[in-house]
């Protein structure tokens, strides 16, 4: 009876010996051995790294930790959005149809119409006087968040880390934008009364402003602007 406890242990400590080598236990019971077979194989590939601008992998770093955030396709779109918020300063903002004219404000333009839309400020009531500098604002700083915008893509800085910190610091700009779009169109929504679209015989205007009204006079000049505004913002969290 003795023996076949004793056989019976034997066998289980053979069977256990050989469940952990075949999960990886004592398979490599040495120092493994070195990646490179020499230091200047080493110093050959981190200085290929370096000359391509994409460094290398310290010991023990994760690919994905040092995953690429930032495409070319990124950089495309972002160039794309930019440039259109810069030269919406010189496209149609808003297109302006009456009984005896036709004509289209440019954004640097409508800054020139200020005076007129001052002019009427009393008839149109205090919001009317706040959506029309919210409107100007909305122009400049769309214009400036580009420029910009256009700055941190194409800057060049000391590396990948910096480059893409100096990119979120200028993308972040084009929240100013945003946030006014997003007064401009409550603003709208609001609504307020324009008793001198009659008088002037505009189009689809009766005694009140609307959101409606506001898209009817838009142009593409701001139709190009707002969803680039959009694209630059959405691009800050993944930054």
């Amino acid at each position: 009876m003795a023996d076949q406890d004793q056989s019976k242990k034997e066998r289980e400590d053979v069977a256990q010996e050989t469940r952990f080598k075949y999960i990886g236990f004592d398979v490599y019971p040495s120092k493994p051995k070195e990646f490179w077979k020499s230091k200047e194989e080493k110093e050959r590939y981190l200085a290929r790294a370096r000359q391509k601008g994409v460094g290398a992998l310290g010991e023990g770093e994760h690919s994905l930790v040092s995953a690429v955030v930032f495409s070319r396709v990124d950089r495309a779109v972002l160039t794309v959005a930019s440039l259109l918020l810069t030269v919406g300063l010189v496209l149609p903002w808003f297109s302006v149809t009456g009984e005896y004219y036709n004509f289209k404000v440019i954004g640097v333009g409508y800054f020139s119409k200020l005076g007129d839309l001052f002019g009427y400020a009393a008839l149109g009531g205090p919001l009317f006087s706040v959506f029309a500098i919210l409107v100007g604002l909305v122009i400049i700083s769309s214009f400036v968040a580009g420029v910009l915008s256009l700055v941190g893509l194409y800057k060049k800085q000391p590396d990948n880390e910096k480059y893409l910190a100096s990119l979120k610091r200028m993308l972040r700009l084009n929240l100013i934008p945003l946030v006014l779009w997003v007064a401009l169109i409550v603003i709208s929504t609001i609504g307020f009364s324009t008793p001198f679209a009659d008088a002037l015989k505009i189009n689809g205007f009766g005694d009140g402003f609307t959101v409606v009204n506001f898209f009817m006079l838009s142009s593409y000049g701001m139709w190009l602007s707002l969803p680039s505004v959009i694209i630059n913002c959405v691009k800050i969290s993944d930054l």
